[in-house]
């Protein structure tokens, strides 16, 4: 769980992950110099439960860097990742483990979101194809705070880039592009927060980075006709104000 400045929903995203069901699991946190109380809050919850692991960077890295350090220090063979806002449904942590030791020839499982809002509020529930193929050069396939992969499997493909904004989605298409299984399944474990400020930031900027990223991906996979077209319609919405472009966003998506 990478942390920062989500002081009024952290004790919600610690405490969904120690009552899972399935408890033989290291819990790593760090902090990325939050100037909120996060951190005390994460070294509370760390006084009470040997699972968890705090660590705090000695400088704001910002996601990709943390998500990075995060990893270096795991010493399991499988990853799961929590956003400090989001909550993981209790059952979440046993059925990804039971899947991937059922399915060894997959690298990655992941599901659908609740999607809430500041005021725990469930404003959508978001569901993703598992025809990953029709959606890896659009879009992220899968929801990444859902996600449950193979450690072996993210250090062949180098770790998260670093990228701004869009590091899950560049590590779905070198997964994919080198041929790892991913696999969306139908249903609910996670309530995935959409918060105020952040539907605002730097919406342009995420929407370059995609772009760039799927780029990049053409040399290993062929884009469809609807890749491109969908390629297209993303560079338009840069010409727009930010605010329409969330607001197009949000019609079309929920």
């Amino acid at each position: 769980m990478p942390v920062y400045n989500t002081k009024q929903f952290v004790w919600e995203a610690i405490e969904s992950i120690l009552n899972q069901t399935f408890k033989e699991f290291e819990f790593i946190i760090v902090d990325d110099c939050s100037t909120d109380w996060s951190y005390e809050i994460c070294q509370e919850y760390a006084k009470k439960d040997k699972r968890i692991k705090l660590y705090r960077n000695e400088k704001n890295g910002w996601v990709a860097y943390t998500k990075n350090r995060l990893i270096e220090l795991t010493s399991t063979d499988y990853l799961a990742s929590q956003d400090s806002d989001d909550v993981s449904f209790l059952d979440r942590l046993e059925l990804e483990y039971k899947f991937l030791e059922e399915h060894k020839d997959y690298a990655v499982v992941a599901w659908n979101n609740e999607i809430i809002d500041e005021e725990w509020k469930v404003i959508w529930h978001r569901k993703y194809s598992d025809n990953i193929r029709s959606v890896i050069l659009k879009k992220s396939p899968v929801s990444h705070p859902t996600t449950m992969m193979r450690k072996k499997d993210f250090l062949a493909v180098w770790w998260y880039s670093k990228v701004k904004y869009v590091e899950d989605y560049d590590l779905w298409i070198k997964l994919y592009s080198e041929w790892y299984k991913i696999k969306n399944i139908d249903k609910e474990l996670l309530k995935y927060r959409i918060r105020k400020w952040a539907q605002k930031w730097h919406v342009k900027e995420t929407i370059k980075w995609t772009l760039n990223c799927q780029k990049k991906a053409y040399e290993k996979i062929k884009p469809s006709f609807s890749d491109r077209v969908y390629h297209i319609c993303l560079r338009c919405l840069t010409l727009l104000p930010n605010k329409w472009i969330m607001a197009l966003f949000k019609l079309l998506t929920y």
